[in-house]
């Protein structure tokens, strides 16, 4: 039977709501002088404690506003924290199921969580902040959501953070459900850290039983704050791009570089890791010629003669440049200045500018899923020029 609150069951919430905004206030007060950094709290033994008052009280908050307000719906869900904070920051918020709401508040140490009904009345039924039923590595990722683990711990402003190491904050996605009926969803969120433009981030896909929310797979990723393409959906699908590294140069903080996704098939039985899959194919079979080269290995099954030949002489004035214990400790062709790619009659040219190698025109021959080179130029011009 669908709930419909008395005047007295509203006036009651309305007491109940005017008593949270009141506590938060002071909760928030309290919190702002532990924060480091606008990511983290400091190492006093309150933060967390605060910390974790804080996030429930925003979840108890929506519970109480929606019973207050006779109101449901992810709009009524985003009024609710508009009210709380004002108008600032994006609120996400996804209808699981009827009456049951996913909600990502914009706050900087990030906390997920599920409003439901049960008994005719909205609570604060789980969130990221508590222990989850996951093991081994996939219970290290989501302890990062953790209070006790937003401490900052005097981290560098590039600290590269993963496994535990929160605080996390990101946006949440809807998946299909099950074949039971039961809602899934997955969170993508980047760990904390206060400069450079390569980040670690996390993903999770998790479904809600109707009592709490269980996670299905976790994982650790690296990204590049503003690459071209993130996590989508796609179908079936769950795409996560991904920033990889190639061995033999390498590209700057705030560029891509080795894009890969890592695929998830998403079924009514449950899920299916499919690996991950290159989306910079043109690239990786030119790390790999000149990995061969400079290791002194053969590479006459995956380019032309002369062009083996001549990928040794940008090797050998690369090399000519560097120091010998640099170039034993770090053989490289330097960094990525800029890459253009286009089609030629059914074969791909790759024009790519290395800070060590210069520029240098790829004609490569699709062989399958790879390529075989069957050109290499040194040109003049900028890879910039169509």
């Amino acid at each position: 039977m669908e709930f419909h609150p008395t005047q007295q069951s509203v006036k009651q919430s309305g007491l109940e709501i005017d008593k949270l905004r009141s506590e938060y206030k002071s909760v928030n007060s309290q919190m702002q002088k532990h924060i480091v950094d606008d990511w983290w709290i400091d190492d006093d033994p309150e933060s967390p404690k605060l910390l974790a008052r804080q996030w429930t009280l925003i979840g108890e908050w929506v519970a109480a506003w929606l019973e207050a307000h006779s109101a449901a719906g992810p709009e009524s869900v985003k009024s609710a924290l508009y009210d709380l904070f004002g108008e600032e920051g994006e609120q996400e918020c996804l209808e699981l199921s009827e009456d049951t709401f996913l909600v990502n508040p914009a706050v900087s140490i990030g906390n997920v969580f599920i409003i439901s009904k049960s008994d005719g009345h909205y609570h604060l039924a789980w969130s990221t902040s508590q222990v989850q039923r996951a093991n081994g590595d996939q219970e290290k990722i989501l302890a990062a959501w953790r209070p006790e683990h937003a401490v900052h711990g005097g981290r560098g402003p590039y600290w590269a953070a993963s496994g535990s190491a929160g605080s996390v904050s990101g946006h949440i996605g809807r998946l299909p459900s099950d074949a039971s009926g039961h809602p899934r969803f997955y969170i993508d969120a980047m760990y904390a850290q206060s400069a450079g433009g390569t980040v670690g981030a996390q993903i999770s896909v998790w479904s809600w039983d109707g009592v709490t929310a269980r996670p299905l797979v976790a994982r650790d990723y690296t990204l590049m704050i503003d690459q071209a393409v993130g996590t989508r959906v796609e179908g079936d699908l769950l795409k996560v791009q991904q920033k990889k590294f190639f061995r033999t140069f390498y590209s700057c903080g705030s560029c891509e570089e080795r894009q890969t996704d890592w695929i998830v098939r998403i079924t009514p039985e449950g899920i299916q890791d499919l690996g991950e899959r290159s989306v910079a194919t043109e690239l990786d079979a030119v790390d790999e010629l000149f990995y061969r080269v400079i290791h002194h290995r053969s590479a006459t099954d995956i380019a032309a003669p002369s062009v083996v030949k001549n990928a040794e002489q940008i090797v050998g004035h690369a090399r000519a440049e560097a120091s010998a214990k640099d170039w034993k400790e770090f053989p490289t062709l330097g960094m990525m200045m800029g890459s253009r790619i286009q089609d030629n009659s059914g074969n791909r040219i790759l024009c790519l500018s290395l800070d060590n190698g210069g520029t240098i025109l790829f004609t490569l021959k699709p062989a399958g899923e790879k390529f075989f080179i069957t050109d290499l130029k040194p040109i003049s011009e900028s890879c910039d020029r169509p």
